[in-house]
């Protein structure tokens, strides 16, 4: 399967162009920060899992199964790996302690559902983002919220805790699973309902990358362009891991979906959900959304670039 540079990059730029809307949206105050907190939530809890269930409707065969199951077992191979070079790269750093555990979690958290399903769903498909959502999404809700929170909690001044409710009653995970359970028994969904959710599911894109933007309003774009160390974890995170992944992956002779989708999914820009845990577990949350805003923003020219290489 061969991606369209100049296609790409026109999908890319469209979405880029909205989150630069976002952005002068927040800076003049257009929407508020609860504004963009609404905004966010509608996104998380209405159009992204319209977006996820209509993504899974699908004819069900076995081919698609496996297929599924095959990109899982890539992605959560690359997890681990992406984990423990986490790990090693923090160590050689002169961060302190807990900024380690920050940057291994930027590290490790791909902007899957607000930046990886639109940029799939635009340059590839609706079969492809079902891939997407089985093979990428279904992991990085648990890791995000098992993994991710541990680290960011056990040096911060938080109180860690697993909570596994959030993992299994996250709108993400819930969303996959009930339509999961509509592809495997190929059942069908009332034609009014199912009206609703391809009026819903467009809106997910333009309205996570406003979102977006909103977040990079907030930041202190002088000082992060001033901050060397930001530039090394967008090059790894943007450049040098997914590269990884692609090079690996048609080493071993993966091809179309089983190589696209791990490599794009896990070569996106650092989650927000990082800066959200950060937050919540007071553990250097300006640097967390420092890393969130630059790639973000340097995404917008890695990615184009990256899918040169399939």
């Amino acid at each position: 399967m061969q991606l369209d540079f100049m296609s790409t990059l026109q999908s890319v730029l469209v979405l880029f162009i909205l989150i630069i809307i976002g952005f002068f949206a927040g800076r003049l105050k257009v929407i508020s920060a609860q504004g963009q907190k609404d905004i966010t939530n509608l996104v998380l809890y209405i159009t992204m899992p319209a977006t996820i269930f209509n993504a899974m409707q699908l004819d069900f065969n076995m081919e698609r199964v496996q297929r599924a199951f095959t990109i899982l077992i890539i992605v959560a191979i690359c997890y681990t790996a992406m984990l423990i070079f986490g790990w090693l790269v923090a160590k050689q750093t002169k961060l302190t302690i807990a900024e380690q555990d920050v940057f291994r979690v930027a590290l490790l958290l791909s902007n899957t559902s607000f930046m990886g399903y639109p940029i799939v769903s635009n340059l590839l498909g609706e079969e492809a983002l079902f891939y997407a959502v089985i093979g990428a999404g279904f992991l990085f809700e648990i890791i995000s919220w098992s993994i991710g929170i541990y680290l960011m909690g056990r040096n911060g001044s938080g109180k860690v805790a697993f909570n596994w409710k959030k993992i299994v009653l996250s709108p993400g995970i819930l969303s996959i699973v009930v339509g999961l359970i509509f592809f495997l028994f190929s059942w069908q969904v009332p034609q009014p309902l199912d009206k609703v959710l391809n009026i819903l599911s467009p809106a997910t894109s333009p309205l996570a990358m406003i979102v977006v933007g909103l977040i990079l309003s907030r930041s202190n774009v002088s000082k992060i362009f001033a901050n060397k160390f930001l530039y090394v974890q967008a090059f790894l995170k943007l450049v040098f891991i997914p590269l990884i992944i692609l090079f690996t992956l048609k080493a071993l002779n993966f091809s179309n979906y089983e190589l696209i989708i791990p490599t794009i999914m896990l070569g996106m820009p650092t989650a927000s959900y990082v800066a959200m845990f950060a937050q919540n577990y007071d553990n250097h949350p300006e640097f967390a959304s420092q890393m969130v805003f630059m790639t973000s923003l340097l995404s917008v020219v890695s990615i184009p670039l990256i899918t040169l290489l399939f």
